[in-house]
C-alpha cells in the first residue's frame, strides 16, 4: 500500500474539492441554461373559472395545472376555483404548475352543457348536478337528430342555485316536405352555399369580411340562423371570411385531421416574434387537409389543438 505525504495528500483535498466546485457550478449553468431558454408568460386569472375552462386556459400558455386542496363555500359553485399560486399577473417560465384550490360548494351549481347530448343523457346528466329537468318542447331541425337537445336554458356553465330547473328544446328529426329550414353553413365553403340556393331556388345575398382565423371562403355567419323556417322566405344572406389583398404570404402551413371518428374542433395557433395568432378554428370531419397560408417573423411554430385539447406543436421551417 502506498503511503502519501502530507503535502501529497493536501494537494489531493485541493483538487478533490475544486472539482467538485466545478461540477457544482457546470450543473448549476446547465439548469440555469434549460429555465432560460424557456420563453416568460403572465400568469392569467384563473379564479371563478370551472377546472374545463381553467384547463383550457392553462393549455394556451403552456402551463400546468395541480388541485391543492377543496373547501367548502355556499357562494361559490361546486368545482369553481377559489384562489391561485402564483396569482394573476406574476411572469412565469413556460412549464410552470399553478396550484388552486377547488370549491367543493354549496347552494350555487354550474349547469352542465347538454346541447347535442341524448334526451336520455340530458336528464341523467341535469339530475345528477342537483338539478331538475323543467319544460321539454321540440323542434323540426337539420342540425340535430331527432330526440337530441337543441338548446337549453339557462345556458351552460351558468350558476344556478340546486334544484333550479333547465328547460330544454329537443330535435323532432327533419321537417315535412312542406317545411323548408335553414340549414348551417357555419365553417362551410362558399361554393357549397351556392349549390344550395340554386337547387332551392333561393336568392343568394354574399357579405365579406377581412380576417385570419378561417380560411378564404368559408362562412362565418349567417341570416337567418339554422333551423329557421324559410318555407316563405326568397332571400338569405352569409357572411364569408376574405383574404387581405395587400398581404403577402411566405409559407403555407399544411395540416391533414387524423383519420376515424366523427367531427372535430380544430384550432391552429401559431407562435412567433410578433406573439400569439389565431389561424384557424372551425369544425372539420377526419381526413379534411387545411393549406393555411402564413407569414412568420423569426422562429415559428403552430399549435394544434383538437376538442380544445393541445395534441402536436410543429415548427415552421
Amino acid at each position: 500500500m502506498i503511503q502519501l505525504d502530507t503535502p501529497t495528500k493536501i494537494k489531493l483535498a485541493l483538487a478533490s474539492m475544486l472539482g467538485l466546485i466545478f461540477l457544482y457550478f457546470l450543473g448549476d449553468w446547465t439548469l440555469s441554461g434549460l429555465i432560460h431558454a424557456r420563453q416568460e408568460i403572465m400568469v392569467p386569472d384563473l379564479t371563478g373559472k370551472s377546472l374545463p375552462e381553467a384547463i383550457n386556459v392553462i393549455s394556451e400558455f403552456n402551463l400546468g395545472l395541480r388541485k391543492d386542496s377543496e373547501e367548502f363555500d355556499d357562494t361559490i359553485p361546486q368545482g369553481t376555483i377559489i384562489r391561485q399560486a402564483p396569482p394573476a399577473g406574476m411572469t412565469v417560465r413556460e412549464g410552470k404548475i399553478i396550484r388552486v384550490v377547488i370549491s367543493q360548494g354549496g347552494k350555487m351549481i354550474f349547469v352542465p352543457n347538454v346541447v347535442g347530448q341524448s334526451m336520455r343523457s340530458a336528464e341523467i346528466m341535469i339530475r345528477s348536478a342537483g338539478l331538475v329537468v323543467g319544460e321539454e318542447s321540440t323542434r323540426y331541425s337539420l342540425k340535430e337528430r331527432k330526440e337530441y337537445v337543441l338548446s337549453q336554458d339557462p345556458p351552460s356553465e351558468a350558476t344556478v342555485e340546486k334544484d333550479a330547473m333547465i328547460n330544454l328544446v329537443i330535435s323532432a328529426g327533419p321537417p315535412p316536405s312542406d317545411i323548408r329550414l335553414m340549414p348551417d353553413f357555419s365553417d362551410k365553403n362558399i361554393e357549397d352555399v351556392k349549390k344550395w340556393s340554386q337547387e332551392n331556388d333561393i336568392m343568394l345575398d354574399i357579405l365579406e369580411e377581412t380576417g385570419t382565423g378561417v380560411l378564404p371562403g368559408t362562412v362565418i355567419r349567417q341570416e337567418p340562423e339554422v333551423d329557421t323556417d324559410i318555407s316563405d322566405v326568397g332571400r338569405v344572406s352569409v357572411t364569408i371570411m376574405t383574404a387581405d389583398a395587400g398581404h403577402v404570404y411566405s409559407r403555407t402551413f399544411h395540416y391533414e385531421i387524423p383519420q376515424g371518428g366523427g367531427e372535430r374542433n380544430l384550432r391552429l395557433v401559431m407562435l412567433d416574434q410578433t406573439g400569439e395568432k389565431e389561424l384557424f378554428r372551425g369544425k372539420r370531419a377526419p381526413g379534411t387537409k387545411l393549406d393555411i397560408p402564413v407569414n412568420p417573423k423569426g422562429n415559428a411554430r403552430i399549435r394544434i389543438f383538437i376538442n380544445n385539447i393541445l395534441v402536436e406543436e410543429r415548427e415552421i421551417r
